[in-house]
């Protein structure tokens, strides 16, 4: 399954325990493809840098060459600039880059992008949701 992690979503698979776990898991063993773009990618390193998260430049250096680099899809092609949220411009980066491929999905646990789902173009999951998905193929 293609998929764009919101930056919620990929600080929680990469960095705690819990649920996000098995988004981990899925993208480790094939099941989930992360796509991702230049303005995607500055945004996770510049989250991965808050002083909140006490990472060091090492640790987020391995973070991306170890854990993103290696799993993601840099999607190369003209990603759509149309605003979704305006009440914070910068998840547009997400839903426009989803809308690139088909079939792509939006995992996210973002107030502003699960409250403007139903009128969004791309699908729109929660962690919940696309783990029960990927529990559903397996049966």
């Amino acid at each position: 399954m293609r998929t764009v992690l919101d930056t919620n979503v990929l600080v929680s698979t990469l960095l705690f325990r819990g649920r996000t776990t098995g988004v981990h898991r899925a993208i480790l063993e094939g099941r989930l493809l992360p796509l991702l773009t230049e303005p995607i990618l500055r945004e996770y390193l510049r989250v991965l840098a808050y002083p909140k998260l006490q990472l060091t430049e090492l640790e987020i250096t391995y973070l991306l060459n170890e854990e993103i680099r290696p799993w993601f899809h840099m999607i190369n092609e003209p990603v759509p600039t149309e605003s979704w949220i305006s009440e914070d411009p910068s998840d547009d980066h997400f839903v426009n880059a989803a809308r690139v491929r088909p079939d792509t999905h939006l995992i996210s646990g973002d107030r502003h992008i699960l409250d403007a789902r139903t009128r969004l173009p791309v699908p729109v999951l929660t962690v919940r949701e696309v783990l029960d998905r990927l529990e559903k193929t397996l049966e």
